[in-house]
């Protein structure tokens, strides 16, 4: 039967949360949630004709029923039946989803992203303004062909081939083709893994050709030679990369992802011949003058390009800069000097390092230097030298003790490392009270003294993380300013290979390249009106009929990107839309400070509170702790809970994961109370007070944690999408780091908005089945449901008129999974919910994980003083998607170096947005974010269930740290957290 249309009177117009009429049934409800919901249906509207109105705007393939999918969608006018069964019919067989690692469900892959980007889709609204991107035009040469090779590479080691062979095998396939020019043609372009092209076929008889070559296993050293052989066969032949690429472009095909590939191999031989090649990313010898700098302990940051074919509205070359954390290659026991050294403190002390090589080694201290050294080396390579000079390299394991004393089983009797050298090489030892360290397998027992090792000049493995004085320095070094960077960009094609121009590669396969970056004109979109409560007009006003503060907008001032709350329209004294005051509070002082100084800190955190209406009381007790005893930490906080506090400070002299993950634990998790850590360097002290700059920043953050709201958009210009009872959805997951992947989980994380003006925000968590590194949410189903009852329940019994979905963390490669699984989940969530209940849904993916940057053409067009791009740039043409809807947004203002916008796609809408509604409302949405005055880089939703999901990594590892991770606790970490805005 027909909907009723919703009342006028219902309209969200107070910015505030509907009173919750069901808050009695919420744990009943949310018990049952695999129970059928028996509520009377909210059907759609309907237009005049009497039928379901409908938007053509989603993407399905033409081949699928319209009837699997219970959505708003349709051709015309038909109705579209919504039923449960209907709706499960999509199910039709049993698919493993490509690149998941979830149980097999069934799925049919027959959604598909809308079409709809290309030519005369973008947006119109904002200031137009020139800018550079970093992609070059590229040419293919219509009508050339070529043919794809697979390649066996056969090695005398029993192991499988690893990336790590990579250029050894591109040495040998040189050395290969050159030795078999009869077969081979003088160009020819190799992956060093399994793949080359040629754009002649090769001349050879019969289905494979195999030969051999033999080479120096390390480049320039020939104590140690490699067999190798190379078997090799046809793949593919006559491939029209020009065809492909333009089918793709004009929408023909879905994809031409194989001759993308080609065209990166072709494109970066020059590169990989005369780099290091890591990934796509490319390091001159670092030698050369300025391509790589040094830091503390022994490390450096090497300086290279970024280079990948990208197809956007035409064929691009997208080169950026690339900076990559390194060890510095030297003798092993000037590596561990640096290392061990200890920190300077400007010109006048510099670091102090040890000398290990005096008195036979003694200055090494196991008790102080050991953990140390083996955390810093452990998974390096390490190059051993042999008295006889032979070398071999091999990954650090442990460090173990020095050679006199270390024994191991040589023929039946226990020798010492340092006896064995003795005998076996007639080598003694220079420095035998230095330590061994084991290199190689863990079940062998290659332990070597460090005398004989070198340091391999090498890239930081992926595994291993910097420190953070060394990752402090390498941000402030490599932040270089859109110009210098631009610079550095067109430096390095010229330096390569003069922009392609004098590549042989290039010009075998018909490619060529501009030489300079696209100019394309963008837009700049004004920054929206924020809403504050302005106290000076609830002074003026007279209370009548109970009447609430006055809400005012308040003008962002130009360019955007940040505003000052104190600095409102003349005579007002602002305030945050919802105050909860600081007043029933405790202070944990973990930094033993004085008395003084924390007095000195709470007066200034008064006087800052004043300063826009905040009331800060006096704390109610204060409890000094151990910060090294975590047994004293857990007791003192334990005995402040007792009192049943609204909020913690927790007083730090600096980071430390295992109290600030045991004490987030304790607060989050078990009693249920907030914290708010402060490290000693910014609470200053009697003498020295506080910033009040980082006092308004902790203010924000208590009054979010506290349930309030600081700001949010005004209504004179807030989305008209958001003008309707809708949720705002956001989601991500956090993997753990490689070395845990088969004992920490992935950690999914979703947010959903709750009141009209989208500014609170209830979280659901979920662990991901542990050893898997899953990055589509499994439980999707089950967490959107709670989340849609929780907004009805906080609003009258209203269900969300539509869902606006963002993602983050979501490769291209997995588009099509996340729209054939968690996008039917949601659907399916809707449908239990009420069968009738099919709200439209916008499906938006974020990404930060590329390399695409911006330049102003005119300097004047420039923000700041790096002169990046203003905050509200958007680039939805040219260097976009060809034919879906996708745009680079710069939404906030670049601090340091260039600004980095984020690129987003969508997936799905069938709420059949306009591009410019998207755009605004994901910008506006970027200005929401409660944890500080500026515009974030992407949407507060999608940042709130960024820091949820890591704070949910942070609960797992105090679990971890107490061997306490059993499958309650973990069951635990998943149930509602009745805490507010905890993860802010």
């Amino acid at each position: 039967m027909p909907r009723k249309k919703v009342s006028e009177s219902n309209r969200f117009e107070d910015g505030k949360p509907l009173c919750d009429i069901y808050e009695d049934d919420v744990a009943n409800e949310l018990a049952s949630l695999s129970l059928p919901f028996e509520i009377p249906a909210f059907e759609a509207e309907t237009d005049s004709s009497g039928t379901k109105s409908t938007s053509p705007s989603s993407g399905i393939s033409d081949n699928s029923s319209v009837a699997t999918l219970p959505s708003r969608r349709s051709s015309g006018n038909s109705d579209v039946s919504n039923s449960d069964s209907e709706y499960r019919s999509i199910y039709t067989r049993q698919v493993p989803m490509l690149g998941s690692t979830l149980t097999p469900c069934f799925y049919n892959y027959q959604l598909t992203v809308p079409k709809r980007g290309g030519p005369g889709t973008q947006g119109r609204i904002g200031k137009a303004v020139l800018i550079f991107a970093n992609h070059f035009p590229l040419k293919i040469r219509a009508g050339s062909s070529v043919n794809h090779y697979d390649v066996d590479v056969k090695t005398p080691w029993k192991r499988e081939n690893r990336k790590s062979d990579e250029p050894m095998f591109r040495r040998a396939f040189r050395k290969l083709c050159l030795e078999n020019s009869d077969v081979f043609p003088k160009i020819c372009a190799y992956d060093g893994a399994k793949n080359f092209y040629t754009t002649r076929r090769l001349g050879y008889n019969g289905k494979k050709w195999t030969g051999r070559v033999s080479i120096p296993e390390f480049d320039g050293d020939n104590t140690s030679i490699v067999d190798l052989t190379f078997e090799i066969q046809l793949a593919r032949s006559n491939i029209d990369i020009a065809g492909a690429v333009n089918a793709f472009i004009d929408g023909t095909t879905v994809d031409a992802n194989a001759e993308t590939q080609i065209l990166n191999i072709v494109l970066s031989q020059l590169a990989r011949e005369k780099c290091v090649s890591i990934g796509r990313n490319y390091f001159p010898e670092t030698s050369q003058h300025g391509r790589s700098i040094d830091l503390p302990g022994g490390k450096s940051v090497w300086f290279g390009f970024f280079q990948s074919v990208s197809l956007g509205w035409k064929p691009m070359v997208n080169v950026d800069v690339a900076n990559k954390p390194a060890v510095k290659g030297c003798d092993f026991i000037s590596y561990m000097e640096e290392v061990l050294s200890i920190p300077g403190r400007g010109r006048d002390y510099p670091p102090q390092k040890p000398n290990f090589r005096i008195n036979e080694g003694r200055n090494w201290k196991p008790e102080l230097h050991k953990y140390k050294l083996e955390r810093d080396i452990k998974g390096l390579k390490i190059r051993y030298i042999r008295p006889d000079e032979q070398k071999r390299e091999w990954r650090c394991n442990r460090v173990l003790e020095s050679p006199r004393n270390l024994c191991f089983e040589h023929e039946g009797e226990a020798m010492s490392v340092e006896d064995y050298f003795l005998h076996a090489y007639k080598y003694k030892l220079k420095y035998p009270f230095l330590p061994c360290i084991h290199l190689g397998s863990v079940q062998k027992t290659f332990y070597i003294p460090v005398e004989l090792c070198q340091m391999k000049a090498q890239a930081f493995p992926h595994s291993k993380k910097v420190g953070e004085d060394e990752t402090a320095q390498m941000i402030r070094k490599t932040a270089v300013t859109p110009k210098e960077r631009k610079e550095r960009i067109e430096n390095s094609l010229r330096n390569i290979s003069n922009t392609f121009k004098n590549d042989e590669y290039a010009k075998e396969f018909g490619l060529s390249v501009e030489g300079v970056m696209s100019q394309i004109q963008a837009r700049v979109y004004d920054p929206p009106h924020l809403a504050y409560k302005d106290l000076a007009r609830m002074e003026n006003l007279p209370n009548v009929l109970g009447l609430t503060p006055a809400i005012i907008p308040f003008k962002i001032p130009h360019p955007g990107g940040k505003w000052d709350m104190t600095k409102g329209p003349k005579g007002s004294k602002l305030s945050f839309i919802d105050n909860r005051h600081l007043k029933n509070w405790a202070i944990l002082d973990l930094a033993n400070l004085s008395k003084e100084d924390i007095n000195a800190f709470v007066d200034a955190l008064y006087a800052e509170g004043d300063k826009i209406g905040y009331q800060v009381e006096y704390q109610s007790e204060v409890v000094k702790a151990n910060m090294n005893s975590m047994n004293h930490v857990y007791q003192a906080f334990q005995k402040l809970c007792s009192k049943r506090p609204d909020m913690i400070l927790v007083f730090t002299r600096g980071k430390n994961a295992t109290v600030y993950n045991g004490l987030k634990y304790e607060g989050d998790i078990v009693q249920k109370i907030s914290t708010q850590f402060v490290q000693q360097k910014n609470i200053g002290s009697k003498k020295f007070s506080a910033k009040p700059a980082t006092l308004h920043n902790i203010l924000l953050k208590i009054n979010s944690k506290l349930g309030g709201t600081n700001q949010m958009l005004h209504t004179s210009n807030t989305p008209s999408i958001l003008q309707r009872p809708v949720i705002i959805m956001g989601a991500d997951v956090t993997h753990p780091a490689s070395d845990f992947k088969n004992t920490k989980p992935s950690i999914a994380a979703i947010v959903g908005s709750m009141d009209a003006k989208a500014s609170q925000y209830l979280c659901e968590i979920r662990l991901q089945n542990t050893g898997q590194v899953e990055e589509m949410i499994s439980s999707m189903e089950e967490v959107t449901k709670k989340l849609l009852i929780q907004f009805r329940n906080k609003n009258l019994g209203r269900k969300p008129e539509k869902i606006i979905f963002y993602r983050d963390g979501v490769s291209e490669g997995q588009f099509l999974i996340v729209l054939n699984q968690e996008l039917a989940a949601i659907r399916r969530a809707c449908v239990s919910l009420e069968e009738d209940y099919n709200p439209p849904i916008t499906y938006i993916v974020a990404q930060k994980r590329h390399k695409t940057r911006l330049f102003p053409v005119n300097p004047k067009d420039g923000v700041g003083k790096n002169l990046n791009v203003p905050p509200g740039t958007v680039v939805d043409h040219t260097i976009t998607h060809p034919t879906e809807f996708s745009f680079f947004l710069a939404s906030h203002e670049g601090i340091q170096g260039t600004t980095k916008p984020t690129s987003y796609h969508l997936l799905w809408d069938d709420a059949d947005m306009k591009p410019d509604d998207i755009i605004k409302m994901t910008y506006y949405m970027c200005h929401t974010y409660a944890r500080c005055e500026r515009s974030v880089s992407y949407p507060a939703p999608t940042y709130y269930a960024h820091l949820a999901a890591f704070r949910a990594r942070v609960h797992h590892d105090a679990l971890v740290d107490t061997n306490r991770d059993t499958r309650d606790n973990r069951a635990r970490l998943e149930e509602e957290i009745s805490l507010a805005n905890y993860f802010m």
